[in-house]
């Protein structure tokens, strides 16, 4: 669909318009293929993003993120208004 699109020059404001209306008048056979679609993207999605946290790479990146998380804090409380 944003193939179609991408030529048109539209904003994604428009973009996002354009295709609202296209999937209000889209055939309720074919809403329902596209959402049980989803819906099974969703799941594999769930699925690996579990298995990803059992980890040592995720554990570690939160580990980051917690120390980057510190870190922004510190600088944020420490500036001055000038």
């Amino acid at each position: 669909m944003r193939e179609l699109l991408d030529d048109q020059d539209l904003s994604f404001t428009e973009m996002a318009k354009v295709v609202g209306e296209r999937w209000q008048v889209l055939p309720t056979p074919d809403r329902e293929d596209f959402k049980g679609r989803a819906a099974s993207e969703k799941d594999k999605y769930n699925a690996e993003l579990a298995d990803y946290k059992k980890t040592d790479k995720f554990r570690e990146y939160q580990a980051y993120l917690k120390d980057f998380k510190a870190q922004a804090a510190g600088n944020v409380s420490g500036r001055r208004n000038l």
